[in-house]
């Protein structure tokens, strides 16, 4: 924390965001430190330079807060860190030291971590009033295709918690609160006594030396070295996109500011659209989903059904022939080559495969431990995946791993499982599975 430093001073804009700054001290990166940079950061340089200039002008890296985006004489600003209390600034281009060069930091990628970090601040305070929830990590990306933060907390919330926490900020925002700095300097200033009572903070870690508190009057008090508002209205709008349980507590990813406002403005076209679609209210979309729901399950029973009597039919007239060649069949052949369609088998020797298009793994492993009890064969039973098949096979006889290590060497099979049963998956296709059952079985 640099307590003079420029991306302090809130409302850089227009010709805030361009200074022209002076080359004190250069630095090329040795070969391993490259390595090390590209490693963490991503990217190919030819070389890679640091510099340090004579302000404090982007801002660095800290807190879960990204650096700033911008540009040292027309070249792209790649990286700002903050060490023993000197900014870093890397870049691919070659300045001499000594040189005056022009300095741009992108006013909009400053102002949407300004509107996120701030709104996070009055979040993290209200949730810390209410449920004494620690925040346990924070991270922001206000950049790309799905901008967003994400907030860990100790603790869980309800859905109705969350609801009423999101109402909670966005009528802190409306109330337009003024978003202040106090420091304290040293550890004489944090026993102090002021007007509105003693100084308290949140903080995540134990800090030393000089400290940076953002304070919302009546909401939120917690050091922090990244940038902000001045005043809670400048935000606009805060959202929460999603929830979810995070080791022992929770994550919640959110969005704020003019980001939130176009990521609602482009769910609102969505549900628009997929309202106009249905011939509905957009506010009926849930009984809508629901009803649609409903028709895609019983459409999924009636399948289910079909394929359940298609597997008893066939187990019927496999047990009748059985039971007709009672000295045994060592040549019992079913069924025609398999094909896609949503059932088909195929039979040969003392082996049958079924191809059950609508099923997943779970289903498949179920008809195959039914049919291997019923019937004296090895089943092999097949789903439809993306590329290839899903594979459940077993036997009451056969040591199905054996079969395995077959399955692995014709037709690509990986998996493992038990003597009994097996499942993985195969990336053959229907012509290797049917030359397969002709030429080895």
């Amino acid at each position: 924390m640099i307590k003079e430093a420029l991306y302090y001073q809130r409302g850089n804009s227009g010709e805030e965001a361009e200074k022209e700054l002076l080359i004190l001290e250069k630095r090329e990166l040795s070969e391993k430190e490259k390595e090390e940079f590209v490693k963490k950061w991503g990217g190919s340089y030819s070389s890679l330079f640091c510099y340090r200039l004579s302000e404090s002008f982007f801002y660095p890296e800290g807190g879960g807060q990204p650096c700033d985006r911008g540009s040292i004489a027309g070249a792209k600003l790649l990286f700002v860190e903050e060490k023993d209390g000197e900014l870093w600034q890397y870049t691919e281009a070659d300045f001499p030291e000594g040189a005056k060069v022009r300095c741009q930091f992108d006013t909009d990628f400053r102002r949407w971590q300004s509107e996120n970090h701030s709104a996070e601040h009055i979040f993290s305070g209200l949730v810390s009033k209410r449920f004494s929830y620690k925040n346990s990590g924070f991270h922001m990306e206000c950049f790309g295709e799905n901008p967003h933060m994400t907030v860990d907390f100790d603790g869980e919330f309800s859905e109705k918690e969350l609801e009423e926490l999101e109402q909670g900020v966005n009528a802190v925002i409306r109330k337009n609160l003024p978003i202040r700095e106090i420091y304290l300097e040293g550890e004489e200033d944090r026993s102090l006594e002021r007007k509105d009572g003693s100084i308290s903070f949140r903080q995540k870690k134990a800090l030393e030396g000089d400290i940076r508190i953002i304070e919302i009057p009546e909401v939120d008090s917690c050091a922090c070295c990244g940038t902000h508002l001045s005043f809670t209205g400048e935000i606009g709008v805060f959202t929460i996109l999603s929830y979810e349980k995070h080791r022992k507590g929770c994550r919640l990813t959110m969005l704020a500011g003019e980001l939130a406002f176009l990521a609602l403005e482009k769910k609102l076209k969505l549900l628009s659209g997929f309202a106009q679609s249905l011939s509905r209210p957009w506010t009926e979309i849930p009984e809508a989903f629901r009803s649609l729901q409903e028709k895609i399950f019983e459409k999924e029973e009636e399948k289910r059904g079909i394929l359940e009597a298609g597997i008893r039919l066939l187990e019927e007239k496999i047990l009748k022939e059985l039971e007709e060649q009672r000295k045994g069949i060592k040549m019992l052949f079913l069924g025609s080559p398999l094909k896609d369609s949503c059932f088909s088998y195929y039979g040969k020797n003392s082996y049958l495969f079924l191809y059950l298009s609508e099923l997943g793994m779970k289903d498949l492993q179920k008809i195959c431990e039914r049919l291997r009890l019923s019937l004296p064969l090895s089943l092999i039973c097949l789903g439809k995946k993306e590329e290839g098949f899903s594979v459940v096979a077993g036997s009451r006889e056969e040591d199905m791993r054996a079969f395995g290590k077959l399955l692995g060497e014709k037709l690509s099979f990986r998996g493992g499982g038990q003597k009994e049963m097996i499942q993985g998956s195969t990336t053959a296709d229907f012509q290797e599975i049917n030359a397969f059952i002709e030429r080895i079985l």
